[in-house]
């Protein structure tokens, strides 16, 4: 379950990038574990202009065991106001391909909350984050 943990953690700074100049979205977690199917979930309320929190999404991550010391992941999200679901697996061979596959995510919760694909996301990977502080400030 450390690699589930380890994709909501990146999950969870890559949303918190995504809305971050989003001025009236403010998104609320809550992490659950389901020991008995080795499953991590992540729910996701969103809280707009009335600050009352609506449900937003669910990413339900389940580790596959490996055998070529090649990790990945079934996971499932959900949109929680219309049920919509849609299936991925993530490969985790290294951060290079983390960042890649955590997009497919990235992509199915900025539909559901509109915001624009071409928007800069850091997505929580720190070898990203770093070239960009690098920039700004030379």
């Amino acid at each position: 379950m450390d690699r589930s943990i380890e994709i909501l953690k990146i999950l969870r700074t890559g949303m918190q990038s995504m809305v971050s100049e989003e001025p009236n979205v403010q998104i609320q977690y809550t992490r659950i574990f389901n020991f008995s199917e080795r499953r991590v979930s992540l729910r996701m309320e969103v809280t707009g202009e009335d600050t009352i929190p609506v449900p937003m999404g669910q990413v339900d991550v389940v580790e596959m065991s490996s055998k070529n010391g090649k990790a990945s992941c079934n996971c499932t999200l959900t949109e929680l106001q219309t049920g919509k679901e849609q299936r991925v697996v993530l490969r985790l061979k290294d951060a290079a391909q983390k960042e890649k596959e955590c997009e497919k995510v990235f992509s199915f919760f900025r539909s559901i909350l509109a915001i624009s694909e071409k928007k800069p996301l850091d997505g929580g990977f720190s070898s990203t984050r770093g070239a960009h502080s690098d920039e700004t400030n030379g």
